[in-house]
């Protein structure tokens, strides 16, 4: 196949279209700040009895005091840190938060009986998946790079 005078064959191609580890990261960052940032912003839609089952959520972990504050902590801590995963600034700390946030909710919907299959096991793969990105890092096109 000829490309502005250049001869490629089809296993150049892919790699040309498909080696491209930073773009994946890029992309997947920008998917999860957004929809995490927009999932802050919902809790905050919700009201101030939301945000305070929210923040009366954290008695699983022995925290009580404070649930209205807590819960409207929790909407504003997915705003900025969605933001900052789709930034790549702070990633690491964002990815950890998450991964913790998730966990805490698969541990009240334990708890509470929930369909463990459906929510539970749901919210630990995604605790699993911010862990990992943790790991993983931000890529090369991020802010702080």
């Amino acid at each position: 196949m000829a490309f502005r005078g250049k001869q490629f064959s089809m296993g150049s191609m892919s790699g040309l279209l498909f080696n491209r580890e930073d773009f994946g990261k890029l992309f997947i960052r920008l998917v999860l700040g957004i929809i995490l940032a927009a999932k802050g912003v919902m809790f905050l839609i919700e009201g101030q009895s939301f945000l305070a089952m929210l923040g009366k959520n954290l008695s699983i972990v022995g925290i009580t005091f404070w649930p209205l504050f807590l819960g409207g902590v929790i909407a504003i801590c997915h705003i900025v840190c969605g933001i900052t995963v789709a930034l790549g600034a702070f990633f690491k700390t964002s990815m950890f938060l998450f991964g913790t946030f998730f966990l805490l909710e698969a541990i009240f919907k334990y708890h509470t009986g929930s369909n463990l299959i459906g929510k539970v096991a749901y919210l630990v793969m995604l605790s699993a998946v911010m862990y990992g990105f943790m790991f993983i890092g931000s890529g090369s096109y991020a802010v702080q790079k």
